[in-house]
This record gives C-alpha cells, structure tokens and sequence, in this order.
C-alpha cells in the first residue's frame, strides 16, 4: 500500500488518461452507525462530521444513502443494546425509526462500529480498565453487538471504522511540523497495527461473515504526510487534541469511507465546496484515486494474510528452514533485513554473560546455564556455597555432587530464573535426564512433573520465580552426574550434539563479529594457567566460563569473527595454547579479534587494581604506571599470538588495544608508554593492529543535574495524562490506570532531544574524531569494543521505580531510534569500523537496559535500527568477501521423506519421520534422521573417516570436520559405492 500511496502526480495524471476499469460497486447503502465525535462531531459546524460528506458524495455519483447512528463508547454499545438511535442531520435520508418498527426491518446492510482512539495501549482481547467486572474487552463487546445485530440482520456486512489516534498522547496541541509528522508516523503504524489485529480476531471468531476494516488513520497518514498536502498545518485538519476535526478532515474521512462503503472510488465530478482547504480541493481528483487504490490494497492485503484456517502469530525468530527435496540454497532467509549485495556486515555485538536469570538462553542443554551450587542448611536458603563445597571434597572435577555435606539436608541449582512473559519460545514441556542416583525434587514454576529413574519431565511457562533442582540422599557409589535439561522439541537437536539453540541463532547469525568478554567471565577473572580453562564437561559454564571449544564452533557455525579476551592473570602457557587452539579449529575465513583483558584502565573491576600493583612492583609509583604495565603485558599476549599464527597472523588475527574513550591522552600512557617502551625494547604500539574505542551515550541523563530534569519533564508528562484522562471522563481506578498507561507520553521527547544534543553530539562530533586521529597517526585501525545506550539510573537515582520505569520503557522506543541512527551515522562518518554493540540479549533492570533484544521474542525499535546499519554494510570491507560471513543452514523433513542438501557450512539437517535422505557438503554438520530407514551422504570415501560414539550420537570425522550422526541406518559417500550399516550404539 505504501508504495501506491506514494506514487508521483505524473503517474496519478497517466492513470486518469488511461480511465481505468474502476470496480461498479454497490448502487445504495442503508448504514446503522454506532460512532463517536470521530465520526459525528456535534460542533458549531454542520459538516464537521462524516455522514454529511458521505451524503454529498454519494448524491453526486447518483447513488442512494440513508444512515441512522448513535454515540458511545464500544462496551455502552453492548450493555446498551437495542440500538438507541439518536443522530440526524437535515440533508441525510434516515434509515430507522425506532418507534415505528424493528432494527431488522429497516433494510440496513452495512453496520460501521468505531471504537474509542484511546484504548490501543493494550491489545483488542485485554479487559478494559477501571470498574470492569464482566472482564468485558474491545472484542468481545464487539461481538456482542455483532451477535444482537447478527440475530436482527442476518445478511448484513460489518465495517469497523478506523478513525484517529488520540493526539494528546503523542503531542501538544498544536504540533509544529516535525511533531505533526510524529502523530502521523503513529497513525499509520502502531494505531493501524491494533485494528488490524482487532479486525483479525473478529474474523476468526466470526469466519461467515463480512468483516472489514475502514483504514482511515492508516490512509490519511500516508495522504497528509506527501505532497501535495504535506503542507497542511495541523490546524487546518484537528481543532483540539483529542482531536477533533475541522470540515477538511472529516471531508478526507469520508472519502475513504466512501471507497470502502460503496467499493467504488468516490465521483469524479464531485465539486468540492468552498468551506474545505483550498489544497484539498486542488488534489481532489489525484486523491480520489490514491485514496480509492489505497483502500482496495488494504482490503485485498488483509484479506491474503487472514485468507486461510490458520492465523500465524508472532512467535519466536525461527532460523532458515527448508521444504522437503530441497537444496540448502534454496531455503527461504529468515533473517531481519537483507544483506547488501557485495557487502560485508557492519556490526558486532557482545555476548551477554551466562546465567541462569538471562534471556539469551543461547544453548540447547539448559543446564549449562544453570547456577552455581548451593547447599541449604535446614530451615534456610544457603549456607554453603559452591567454593565450599569444592574445597571440602563434594564436588568432583566436572562440578556434579558427590555427598551431602553434614549438615546440609540438600544441595540445589536453579534455572529459567524470572524470565518475562513475553519470552514464549520457553513455553512447553522439558526433559531432565541424568545418571547416577539422588533424590531429585523439582520445584517453583516446574509443574505436571512425571519421573522415572534417569528421566524426569515436566512443564514451564515463563514468568516470575525459578525452577529449582534439589538433591538429597545422593548414592556416593553411583552418584549423580551428566545432567541435562532439553526442551522436548530441541531433543533430536541434542541428540544430534547441537550446542546452540536455533532460536537464538537466528537472532545473531547474520553479525560481524561477536566479543566473547562476558561469556569468559573476564572481569576479575581467575584463571591464569591452561588447567584452569572451562571445559566441555563442566557441570554448567556459569562457574568458569564458556569453553574455547564452545566459542570456536559458534564463530564456525554463524560465520563471524570472534572477539577473544584474554584473562589478565593468563600466563603465557595460557596465552599460547589458546592461540593455538584457536589457529587450529577456527575457520580459516574468519579473523580472530584478540584483546587483554577488559577495560583495564575501569577502577572499578580488579584487572585495574592488579595492574596498578604490578607497575608499582616494576617501577614505582607513576600517575600513568597501571596504563603503561596494561600496555606492556597486552602487546607481550599479542606478540605470543603472533608467534603461534606466524605467516597466518595477517590474513587471520587482528590484535587489539583499548583505552577510555572519555579521557584523551590516556592512549598516549598504552601505545608510547616509556618505561613499557623500555622494558620491551620497543613501543607497545608496534604489537597492535586495533585501537578500540567505547561508544556509550546518555550517561549524563542519570546522574547529577540529569535526574532532576528528567523527574521535571516525567512530572509535566504525567500532570497531562491525569488532565486528559479527566476530560475523557475518568475516575478512580479507571483514571488511575490510564495515567500509568500515558504518564510517559510527553517526556520522550524532551528526554531524546537532551541527549541528542548532549552526549550523542558531543561523541559524534568531537570525542570519535579525537580517538579517529589518534589512531591513524599510530596506524591503526579503529574500531568499537562496545557502545550504545546508557541510559540509566545511578547513586540513589537507581531506587526511584518511575525514573527506571521510564527508562527501560524510552531505551526501546522510537526516540531511541532516532538516537542510535545519528551515532550509527556518526561512527561511520569518523571512520570508526565495525560498531560494536552491548550487549545481544538480556533483560531490563534498574542497573540498566543493555540488551539490543529483550528476549528472543523481542521485536523492538532499536534492534530493528542495529539490524539495518548491519545490513547496509557501513563497516570497513578490508577486502574481504561476503561469502566469508556466509553460515549454514537448519533443514528439517516433512512427514512424507525427503532429500535435505547442506552447504559448506555448519548445517543442521532434521529428518522426518519419512524414509529420508541428509546429504552433507562439508563443514562440522549435526545430522538426525528421525523415524523411518535415513541415510546420510558424506563427502568424500569410507576410508576419509574415524567414527567414534559420543553420548548420542556418531561422530563421523573427516577432512571437513566432524559430522554427528543421529537416527541414522545407512552412511553412504559422495565419492564412492560403499555404505555402513549402523549398529544401534556403542
């Protein structure tokens, strides 16, 4: 519809020459309206009001039109019923009488209901507010009058009419033209989108009858934003702010009613009288046609996306997935926005850290995230944490429990910790399974639970509390071990050894980069040599961290440069065989990012602390001595890497060095630091090929004299939701209730414009420039560790509930957009490569709303803004091909067999329970045949392979890598005649 909408004059002219075929439509309309002042607006003037215009219109295409209606609001319609009739206008035909005969006997063939402008705060289905005992909602009071209208009328059509959104909540009265072009972006976006779902759900509950949607917001907004009436001030269309209309704006209104009443385009020799805006009556004959072909798209859209049995609602983001006998190339790309042609993508993010309260929920065994160990004393929570009981023999080497100590009646962790609501991709049943012997309770949100030994399920809805695992009575002959808790439906991705679940997946695959900073546990990190690296094994990875081997296959998998932060206790042993590691298993097209430590110059994390005592240990005290010793242990773990990469270093490494973004000069104390210098015999800049920068803003807006003038504007804002809510009529808990719903409206846009004229331009134009000369005159690339909003409560700031209310709710706004859109366009403009942003997913607290998603059903703004900077691929090309990002494929088979074909890279083929056939072309690929007799292809020859058999599944591995195989009878080769029947395991 947008792009009809906004069709040149030129095309709408070449559309009159040629006089189309416009549809006949219907010869009269007998219409009962049940309406508001968005409709009928009994003011001074006689034709501020729709059914007047309506009249007009249709007397001059010589078609027939009587109405009758009444004012309310949509659940007074249906506690009201029979209709009151209570409207009349002196040149509108009336339709019934009330008096003189029943509703069905009027002849009415049309019933226009328009709902009040206010309610779209929550959806269609949601319970009014306030005094609402009967839980009556927006749909189903429309069904109610539907049902009565229906048993009186059995063959009448039902339109709903779309009408404005109220303007107080957007803007002031009047709005300037920037604030006017606010209201509209509202109206045809957000306003619309409620009435589509609203009209959606009533065709699904009525799907005999006519039900259509009137998209008078949606269709003006596109008109009153474009030439030629973009010139439209707002007083020539609104009167107040709830908003009333002028003559002009129900004459537009009308128009489009007239379309969707009559299927037909209103008349071509309508003379426009002299009481509507002299723009509109120049335009008349382009904005018939614009609003006629706008309407007939709207309706024929709605009616392909509502078309078939089955309405598809938002679920989680699934990952590219392919039909039966398809090739991997051919499976549809589910991703945010398209990558450019011959672009490389522009952004990284960093990876939150693992825990069991986040919503990144990144791996398929849950359990990995789950938390650390804790021993309860009875009667209390805790008593003995997961230190204690390693340091007292309870634990064995992977973490799993061996005894109960004495004196604690059990032993517990916890996961799916307050995870929000709105996170429904975790809905559903789960599988826990184990080895060993305990007593194992499940407990909080855990329900319908069924055990046996080895295996235990259970229920999860998402919500506040946790899911507890508690053991007692463990067997110290045969004790527990080799937890795992899987999503029922993830089971033959476990089973085919996948790490990551596909729903996150689908969410990062298309980045960078991705900085391993929090998944390494790298602030105050203890490790220092190899031994104490986390391993596969362990128990969970909230303890030490993510294995080097995890974070290699992800990078492998998704195709993105891995960002590596090295412990600052690391030792070079450490150091070096990290490297190595990483030489060997990642993919040779991926660059790895390699950096020491995080943040060291940051008093507030340990790293910075040891620093400062190190320098002082090699020479004294020194104003820049912790900076200068960063400098120095950083370019001797960048030199180590060098060594190990040798001739591959410049092709594959990218070594880096970071400084305060908000202290220039500090860089001077890491890359030319003196006594650094001298103990290396060379300037620590010569070790680097990065200089890494942070790009964070509104930090000013929580702290100091910010707090006092955001609380000033969220009090203004507030103060006019309780005076709108009051002229609406409110009282009470339904006054209450609307204030909480827009007591924000009308601080956004303060609060936006403060800091894009605050921190966004002070980073913008002076603090990137600053660090972009710095580092071309040392040589080095610049790029971001990590950046975006900051905007957040701090000191005791942090404790106000309304301040991190508004917060959380401004950090995903449409303001926040604007914000990211100038900082995106800004770092690009310093020459700034690769934004980094922090973090991917996580939920919003007081402490701050770091995550780009909220959680992995999250569709927001800012996210949507950060996946169009990716895709338009700002960031530096560095010569380097598209297809080195490219990743593999999730293929799943229907039911009646098929043939899936992977790619080069890391695939996941699922067969069906058909006999199917899962073709790998290379790469560390995971295939699960499922029921049926499945054969899986392998490229190469028998004699390529070493077959080993893991906990469920085969490993097969050859050149390209290991391929997991599970649910598998037959391995055949590409480049051979032979086949291996499977055995059933090991």
């Amino acid at each position: 519809m947008v792009s009809m909408l906004r069709l040149t004059l030129a095309v709408f002219f070449g559309l009159l020459a040629c006089q189309p075929a416009w549809a006949q439509g219907r010869d009269g309309a007998r219409v009962y309206a049940f309406g508001n002042s968005l409709m009928h607006h009994l003011g001074d003037l006689p034709d501020s009001n729709v059914p007047h215009w309506l009249n007009a219109l249709a007397q001059a295409d010589g078609r027939a039109f009587a109405l009758d209606g009444q004012w309310g609001f949509l659940r007074d319609f249906a506690s009201g019923l029979p209709p009151t009739a209570n409207w009349g206008f002196p040149e509108v035909q009336g339709a019934w009488n009330p008096d003189r005969g029943p509703f069905g006997g009027a002849g009415f063939d049309t019933v226009l209901i328009n709902p009040a402008n206010f309610i779209q705060y929550q959806p269609p289905d949601a319970p009014y507010d306030g005094d609402n005992r009967d839980r009556a909602s927006p749909l189903s009071a429309t069904l109610e009058v539907f049902d009565w209208v229906s048993t009186e009328a059995p063959e009448v059509r039902f339109l709903i009419y779309e009408g404005w959104a109220e303007m107080a909540t957007q803007v002031s009265y009047p709005p300037n033209s920037r604030g006017l072009r606010r209201y509209q972006d509202f109206n045809r976006a957000a306003y619309h989108d409620w009435y589509v779902d609203y009209v959606d759900a009533l065709r699904a509950a009525l799907p005999d009858r006519d039900v259509r949607l009137i998209p008078v917001a949606s269709v003006l907004a596109e008109v009153l934003s474009t030439e030629p009436l973009i010139i439209l001030p707002a007083q020539a269309l609104y009167v107040d702010d709830a908003p009333h209309g002028t003559p002009t704006l129900y004459f537009l209104a009308a128009m489009v009613t007239y379309a969707a009443i009559y299927d037909a385009p209103p008349p071509a020799d309508f003379d426009v009288p002299e009481g509507i805006d002299p723009a509109v009556r120049a335009a008349y004959p382009q904005l018939r046609q614009l609003i006629w072909q706008s309407v007939s798209d709207d309706e024929r859209q709605s009616r392909q996306v509502t078309g078939g049995d089955t309405i598809v609602a938002d679920a989680a983001p699934q990952p590219p997935t392919g039909k039966a006998d398809t090739d991997a190339a051919d499976a549809p790309d589910m991703t945010e926005d398209q990558l450019v042609p011959g672009a490389i993508p522009a952004l990284a993010m960093g990876l939150n850290g693992i825990s069991d309260w986040s919503t990144q929920h990144p791996f398929v065994d849950v359990m990995k995230t789950a938390r650390t160990w804790t021993g309860h004393k009875p009667g209390q929570w805790g008593g003995m944490d997961e230190a204690a009981l390693r340091n007292g023999g309870y634990l064995d080497l992977d973490g799993w429990p061996l005894d109960i100590p004495p004196g604690i009646e059990r032993i517990e962790t916890v996961i799916l910790t307050d995870q929000p609501p709105g996170a429904t991709h975790l809905s559903g049943t789960y599988v826990l399974t184990y080895q060993g012997r305990a007593d194992i309770t499940l407990t909080g949100r855990a329900d319908r639970i069924s055990a046996q030994p080895g295996k235990i399920t259970f229920q999860y809805t998402p919500g506040e509390g946790l899911v507890g695992i508690s053991l007692s009575g463990i067997d110290a002959r045969d004790p527990i071990h080799d937890m795992h808790v899987v999503r029922a439906d993830h089971l033959p991705l476990y089973e085919a050894g996948v790490l990551f679940n596909p729903d996150w997946i689908a969410r990062v695959q298309d980045l960078r980069a991705v900085r391993f900073m929090d998944w390494m546990f790298t602030n105050g990190s203890s490790i220092a040599t190899w031994d104490d690296r986390p391993r596969l094994t362990d128990y969970s990875w909230t303890s030490r961290g993510v294995p080097i081997e995890v974070m290699v296959a992800l990078a492998n998998q998704i195709g993105v440069d891995p960002w590596f932060s090295m412990p600052h206790l690391a030792d070079d042993g450490y150091v070096r065989s990290f490297a190595q590691q990483v030489h060997d298993t990642l993919d040779p097209r991926l660059m790895a990012y390699v950096e020491y430590s995080n943040e060291v110059w940051n008093y507030i994390f340990p790293q910075a602390h040891w620093a400062s005592a190190q320098a002082t240990a090699l020479w004294g005290e020194s104003e820049t001595g912790w900076m200068q010793f960063y400098g120095l242990r950083a370019a001797q773990v960048m030199d180590l890497w060098s060594e190990v990469f040798a001739a591959d270093a410049s092709a594959r490494l990218m070594r880096i060095m970071s400084t305060h973004t908000g202290w220039p000069g500090l860089e001077e104390a890491v890359l030319r630091g003196p006594l650094a210098a001298e103990t290396l015999g060379q300037p620590p800049q010569d070790s680097f090929d990065a200089y890494a920068v942070s790009g964070y803003f509104g930090y000013e807006i929580g702290i100091d004299e910010g707090v006092p003038q955001v609380r000033g504007w969220l009090d203004a804002s507030e103060g006019a939701a309780r005076k709108a809510g009051e002229a609406l009529g409110l009282t009470r808990v339904a006054l209450r209730e609307y204030i909480l719903a827009h007591r924000f409206d009308l601080a956004t846009a303060p609060v936006a414009g403060a800091l894009r004229d605050g921190s966004v331009a002070e980073m913008v134009g002076q603090v990137w420039p600053y660090h972009a000369r710095a580092a071309q005159q040392v040589g080095l690339d610049l790029i971001m560790y990590e950046g975006g909003t900051h905007v957040s409560a701090a000191g005791e700031a942090v404790n106000d509930d309304r301040l991190t209310a508004f917060f959380e709710m401004f950090n995903y706004s449409p303001q926040m957009t604007g914000l990211y859109d100038v900082l995106l366009a800004g770092w690009t403009a310093a020459g700034g490569q690769m934004f980094n942003a922090f973090v991917d997913v996580a939920p919003p607290s007081k402490w701050g709303s770091w995550g780009a998603l909220r959680h992995l059903n999250d569709k927001n703004p800012r996210w949507d803004a950060l996946m169009r900077y990716n895709a338009r691929g700002a960031g530096d090309q560095s010569g380097r091909a598209p297809a080195a990002f490219s990743n593999g494929v999730l293929l799943q088979a229907d039911s009646s067999g098929a043939i899936l074909t992977g790619t080069p890279q890391a695939d996941i083929l699922l067969g069906g329970p058909g006999d199917d056939v899962l073709i790998s072309a290379g790469g560390a690929d995971h295939l699960h045949g499922g029921a049926g007799q499945d054969r899986a292809v392998l490229p190469g020859q028998p004699d390529d392979y070493a077959f080993e058999f893991l906990d469920t599944a085969l490993m097969a591995t050859g050149p390209a890598g290991p391929v997991m195989l599970a649910g598998i009878e037959v391995v055949g080769f590409d480049a051979s005649d032979s086949e291996i029947t499977m055995p059933d395991g090991p």
